[in-house]
């Protein structure tokens, strides 16, 4: 007995909460033509859930159910349903919010993303407002419930009838009371005469009767009821608006890191092997001469950072400074001739083996147009400017006297000028953004003061996530 007593007051006394909490439930998330994986859409239900936890706590009296009250036969005072579906080549979630008693729409958003991140991120920055609209419906129906309220409290005065009047005459107010008085109902006497009380009645139906001064105390009491249509105050309007347009409104600048794999070439050289000093009386010349440049290549790397300004889906700029390890090695096998103008001598053949190798470190400051096709790809060109802060060079020359190495460190230009062309792909992941491209860099200036010396060009495979 003391336990089913126990019961039964904690149950008594949890009543009225239970009875005043209002509760919602969101159904789970819909998607046309399987464009989601069924633990895609459990995890945006899941999103869109902990949401309303969020904007409706449960300690004002708000009960979200969890996904095994949804999908049982519990009732709620509001519903919530997403559905997913495609637009293009893009994805469309549609979120409606039913009040269950009316089945009246109360609120509803969309959005459209490139993939079920962009889905997440959308839900997230709708939700606050969308879920408010349930504070302010519920905010409305209690200020109407307290208007008809305190209407009902103000009693209306009670004239009386007119054959009533008339049946007072020749008798005392006493007996008229007596005679008309109601089962139940106390009766006065008193001395005034039926003619008084018939003038007394004559003057309440000649004029309107004021309303006594408790009921005029009672309507002072009651306080002013807004219109429930004006019930938002008009500064959370605007602050609403305003984090609306703040959450809608694209980012225009960005920042993040980059990194990228380098081809590296020379191009308008021969490296001097034809332009070897002549005798008075004998010339030389080189064979083989293009060989050393037509088999010089290397692999080298670039790594910094990057700033985006983005003015549009269609048009960007974009800026890096970088860090850039160039290197490479060319191979040939050459022979030196040597011709004497005298007849009585032979020509001299000397056979070489060649190898020539560089390395370089430079600062790469690339400046970037872009033209993009939205949800496709973009095209980019400008200048780059590179400043050489080292560089090595290293020729190995082997004959049948031996072997021979030559090094040099420096000997370049501190500056030099390209010109860079590419195309690329981004796209979006959560809040951050994935960045793609191939680039051509063609060097416009020669890498040192010699008549002779190389142009530079490189293929760079880049790749830049933009976070900042």
């Amino acid at each position: 007995m003391k336990k089913i007593f126990s019961y039964s007051l904690a149950f008594l006394l949890l009543l009225p909460s239970l009875l005043c909490a209002k509760s919602v439930a969101v159904s789970e998330t819909q998607a046309s033509n399987d464009l989601l994986s069924s633990p895609e859409l459990q995890y945006l239900t899941d999103v869109l859930r902990e949401e309303a936890v969020r904007a409706l706590p449960a300690s004002q009296d708000w009960n979200v159910m969890s996904r095994e009250n949804t999908t049982g036969s519990y009732s709620a005072d509001f519903k919530v349903q997403a559905q997913i579906s495609k637009f293009g080549s893009s994805l469309v979630i549609s979120t409606e919010l039913y009040e269950s008693a009316s089945n009246r729409l109360v609120a509803s958003f969309t959005g459209k993303g490139a993939n079920v991140e962009d889905i997440e991120r959308i839900i997230k920055e709708q939700s606050p407002a969308f879920f408010q609209k349930i504070l302010d419906q519920t905010a409305n129906n209690t200020e109407t419930s307290a208007t008809s309220e305190a209407s009902a409290i103000v009693p209306t005065p009670v004239l009386m009838p007119q054959e009533q009047t008339d049946s007072l005459q020749g008798s005392t107010v006493s007996e008229a009371v007596s005679d008309s008085a109601a089962p139940g109902t106390a009766s006065a006497t008193t001395g005034t005469t039926v003619q008084e009380q018939v003038a007394a009645a004559d003057s309440l139906q000649s004029k309107p009767v004021a309303a006594p001064d408790t009921i005029k105390e009672a309507s002072k009491a009651t306080p002013e009821i807004k219109d429930s249509s004006k019930a938002k105050p008009e500064v959370k309007e605007e602050k609403v608006a305003e984090t609306k347009n703040e959450q809608n409104k694209p980012k225009r600048v960005w920042g993040g890191i980059t990194a990228g794999v380098t081809y590296n070439d020379f191009l308008d050289t021969k490296f001097g092997l034809d332009r070897i000093p002549q005798g008075d009386d004998y010339s030389v010349t080189v064979e083989g001469a293009d060989k050393l440049l037509d088999n010089y290549w290397g692999i080298g790397f670039r790594a910094g950072f990057g700033f985006m300004l983005m003015f549009n889906d269609f048009f960007n700029l974009r800026g890096d400074l970088n860090i850039a390890l160039r290197q490479g090695t060319g191979k040939a096998n050459s022979s030196v001739i040597v011709s004497w103008d005298d007849e009585d001598y032979d020509d001299e053949k000397n056979d070489l083996k060649l190898e020539y190798s560089t390395t370089q470190l430079n600062i790469d400051i690339p400046l970037l147009a872009r033209v993009s096709i939205p949800n496709a790809l973009y095209f980019e060109a400008g200048p780059m400017f590179s400043f050489n802060v080292y560089a090595k060079n290293k020729v190995t020359i082997k004959d049948y006297h031996g072997t021979k190495t030559y090094e040099e460190k420096g000997g370049l230009k501190a500056f030099e000028f390209d010109i860079a062309t590419g195309l690329g792909v981004m796209r979006h992941i959560g809040k951050s953004i994935l960045d793609i491209d191939l680039r051509l860099i063609i060097g416009m200036t020669r890498i040192s003061d010699s008549k002779d010396s190389p142009k530079t060009w490189q293929g760079q495979l880049n790749i830049t996530y933009w976070f900042l």
